[in-house]
């Protein structure tokens, strides 16, 4: 815009001026006398006026750009100095925080519980016949098969002859060897889990008690936030090892209810296949009189 309107002042310029050089000086019969030089200066003054006219029009715009920039700027600082205020009023929460803790988190022993003593059990052994229970009981020993083999009457029926004959899924022989076998299994294993647990229990014991220790301490080192979030960093350790040696427990005991559910289900099994038998038995030799009821058929 700024070079089309100079383009256009220059171009009207220029005619005036090859108007006033080809008008004459003097008028011939008594007109008006037109002066060159006043005509060019003229022209030349509306040519500065333009010029300066275009000058402050840029400087106009330069201006528009440097304030459009300052408030950018301004707004850019707005925004800083809010994330340093958010910070400060950050750290003085931070710092009551640890100054509220040091001073009153120092209360504790309201919260001071006893640990549970270890359970020792006592078993009688007059003859021989428990040799190693308690030991294994108390975590002492982890021999745990062969107290338990000690412990238990031998099977007798160990010749070819007497199993040689029996199919498995249709043998009471083999069913009730089945059932010895898994107690035999299960009843090792949870000595051996009870054992390894009195173990670790006993083992543990000093670390247990230096931590319930620090927790339980009302000095200022032990109340900071940092060691009170250590701390209970700990205890969750703590906690998820003593859930595992539960969890080790728990599948013992579950595996002496599978055992007892073997020794139901056997006897349930037993109780209907003697009931299908004597209903076969009597259907194919009935055993009441001639001409009598056959009320005695139908009896279990």
């Amino acid at each position: 815009m700024k070079k089309l309107t100079a383009a256009r002042s220059l171009t009207l310029v220029s005619g005036l001026v090859a108007l006033a050089m080809t008008a004459p000086a003097h008028a011939q019969f008594g007109g008006i006398t037109f002066d060159p030089t006043q005509s060019a200066h003229a022209i030349q003054q509306i040519v500065n006026e333009e010029k300066g006219l275009a000058s402050q029009a840029e400087q106009v715009a330069q201006g528009s750009q440097t304030n459009l920039t300052l408030i950018q700027q301004l707004t850019n600082d707005i925004k800083m100095a809010q994330t340093e205020l958010n910070i400060y009023q950050q750290t003085i929460t931070t710092y009551n925080t640890m100054v509220n803790n040091l001073k009153y988190f120092n209360s504790k022993q309201i919260w001071t519980t006893a640990e549970n003593a270890l359970l020792h059990g006592t078993v009688q052994n007059s003859y021989g016949e428990t040799a190693g229970l308690q030991a294994q009981l108390n975590g002492q020993s982890q021999n745990a098969s062969l107290v338990w083999k000690l412990m238990q009457l031998a099977i007798s029926g160990t010749s070819s002859s007497f199993w040689s004959q029996e199919i498995v899924g249709n043998s009471q022989r083999l069913t009730t060897l089945a059932h010895i076998e898994a107690m035999d299994a299960a009843s090792s294993n949870c000595l051996s889990a009870v054992s390894a647990y009195q173990s670790s229990r006993t083992n543990n014991l000093a670390a247990n008690d230096a931590l319930n220790a620090s927790i339980y301490d009302t000095s200022d080192l032990t109340n900071s936030e940092v060691e009170q979030l250590n701390l209970m960093s700990m205890s969750d350790s703590q906690r998820l090892e003593e859930a595992h040696a539960q969890g080790q427990l728990h599948a013992c005991m579950a595996s002496q209810a599978a055992v007892a559910n073997m020794e139901k289900r056997n006897v349930a099994s037993l109780a209907i296949s003697d009931a299908n038998y004597k209903y076969t038995q009597q259907a194919s030799n009935p055993t009441y009189l001639g001409n009598g009821s056959t009320t005695w058929t139908t009896y279990y």
